[in-house]
Formats: structure tokens, sequence, C-alpha cells
């Protein structure tokens, strides 16, 4: 799969993504509901209101991605780099985080109510 191509308003529900490279890619309005996108390289991809829930993202990087308004209730984010991503609007109520990452998913702007309903786990990420 080549990031070129404009995954935007597709339905790509439960499909298995892990360690894909999808820098850059335009996801905007995707479904994403149930894939497994563990590992997967999304820097600086577009993920504004896309549909993420219950997916798997451990290790993913979304080092400078935008999910503004993303749907990530119940996904698995732990060990994901949130770094330089904006989540301003994403929902993250019952999504699976380090304690740590807490502190990016905040400072990306993710709604601090919804972090006090995602899941911590470990005090601390194994990557620390």
């Amino acid at each position: 799969m080549t990031t070129n191509e404009s995954l935007a308003k597709k339905d790509l529900s439960h499909v298995n993504l892990a360690t894909a490279d999808l820098t850059g890619a335009d996801l905007h309005k995707t479904s994403l509901r149930g894939a497994t996108l563990k590992e997967t390289n999304l820097e600086g991809a577009d993920l504004t209101e896309a549909d993420l829930s219950h997916a798997n993202l451990a290790g993913a990087s979304l080092h400078g991605a935008t999910a503004a308004h993303a749907n990530l209730e119940d996904a698995d984010l732990r060990d994901a780099d949130l770094r330089g991503a904006n989540l301003r609007g994403a929902r993250l109520t019952g999504a699976k985080l380090y304690e740590d990452q807490r502190a990016e998913a905040a400072s990306a702007g993710a709604d601090l109510a919804d972090l006090d309903d995602a899941k911590s786990e470990d005090t601390r990420s194994p990557r620390h």
C-alpha cells in the first residue's frame, strides 16, 4: 500500500495493517474500527475524524499526526508515540494508555475528562 493513495473516507474496519508504513497517509474520516495498527508508522498522517475505536495501536508512531476529533474509544494505545500529535477533540474513553502517556495525550490536546475514563496500565511504558 502506498501512502500516495488517498484512503480518506474508506471502510478499513478490522484490517491488519500491523507494521505498515503509512507516513503522511490521508486517512481522514476513514473507518479503522477494530483494525490492527500495531507498530504501524502513522507519522504525519491525517486521521481527522477517523474512527479508530477498538483499534490496536500498541507501539504505533503517531508522531506529528493529526487525529483531531478522532474516535479512539477503547483503542489500545500502549507504548504508542503521541509526541507532537494533534488530539484536539479526540474521544479516548476506555482507551488503554500507560500512565506516563497520559501527559503526552493531554499535551496533544486530548480532553482531560476522556483521559480520566481511559484505562491506565502500568505506571511506565516499556520504552522508557
